[in-house]
């Protein structure tokens, strides 16, 4: 099943909103975390921690601590959360 960004996030969005399927909920997480970039780490990121989707949450973790120096100098890089920082840091430190 094939499905898009924008369709991945409203799915996930609503599928935590109204308890829908895991099934849902793994499939949009492991598109979104296929499709994480320096345009959308940031809007990912705070979807993750909204929704509890651990698995999304942990890939852009990773995203930001392999992407430090490259996403740092962009202005979205402040409105990353205190926690997404921390671990990402954490992450950085321990690669």
């Amino acid at each position: 099943m094939q499905i898009d960004d924008p369709i991945a996030l409203e799915l996930l969005q609503k599928g935590d909103k109204y308890s829908i399927s895991n099934e849902l909920k793994t499939l949009c997480e492991k598109h979104l975390t296929q499709s994480i970039e320096p345009e959308n780490y940031v809007t990912l990121g705070k979807l993750a921690e909204s929704v509890s989707a651990t698995s999304l949450r942990d890939a852009v973790v990773a995203f930001i601590a392999k992407n430090m120096k490259k996403i740092k100098p962009r202005k979205d890089f402040n409105e990353i959360s205190d926690a997404l920082l921390r671990d990402s840091i954490v992450k950085f430190i321990v690669k």
